[in-house]
């Protein structure tokens, strides 16, 4: 027993000792979710969370000047930051089917924690001067899919450049 004692001793004062650097924590993609949310110049917000399989992983916030920025995280094309400028025509095309949809009207958020293995899917739009957020990660309307379709076709149409380091995320 004593030397049991000893030994988690020895090992406390070790790690106490050590001189490790420290790292800064890594904001998980529903945080940066909520910082991009209250940023006032984001005009659009898409964003893909991880599942137990090979589901997209990926941000993209359009600000309202036409600046566009990417992070492809895991299980898509484009791994690292990129930035773009989209033009208003294809910034409209995305409000277009929003409203077409009812996206103002969709409930804040679609969810059964029972359910495990879904991933994420954050949308934000602007109206009105407010950006509406959606998230849906169980049984969400199905009209979503035609905003995520118009989505995904906006961030393909982009010529994305490619800019500082996945490391700062």
């Amino acid at each position: 027993m004593r030397f049991g004692i000893f030994i988690y001793l020895a090992c406390l004062l070790a790690a106490c000792s050590s001189k490790k650097n420290h790292v800064q924590p890594v904001l998980p993609t529903a945080a940066v979710a909520e910082v991009h949310e209250m940023v006032s110049d984001t005009m659009l917000y898409y964003s893909r969370g991880a599942c137990f399989g090979m589901c997209p992983i990926f941000e993209l916030t359009v600000m309202k000047d036409g600046r566009a920025f990417y992070l492809g995280k895991n299980h898509v094309d484009r791994i690292g930051r990129f930035q773009a400028m989209v033009s208003y025509t294809d910034v409209q095309q995305v409000l277009s089917k929003a409203k077409e949809i009812g996206y103002f009207e969709l409930k804040a958020e679609y969810d059964n924690e029972s359910v495990h293995d879904l991933p994420d899917i954050i949308t934000g739009v602007a109206h009105e001067g407010k950006l509406h957020r959606v998230r849906n990660r169980y049984k969400g309307p199905a009209a979503l899919r035609m905003l995520y379709t118009e989505l995904d076709s906006l961030i393909e149409k982009q010529d994305w450049k490619p800019f500082g380091s996945l490391k700062q995320e």
